[in-house]
C-alpha cells in the first residue's frame, strides 16, 4: 500500500463526514 492512496482515502473520509456534519446540523 503506499501512503499517497492511504492519505488520499482518509481526506475522502474526512471530507464525506464534513458534508455529513453539515447536512446533519
Amino acid at each position: 500500500m503506499s501512503i499517497t492512496k492511504m492519505s488520499e482515502q482518509w481526506v475522502m473520509t474526512r471530507i464525506k463526514q464534513k458534508g455529513d456534519n453539515k447536512g446533519i446540523h
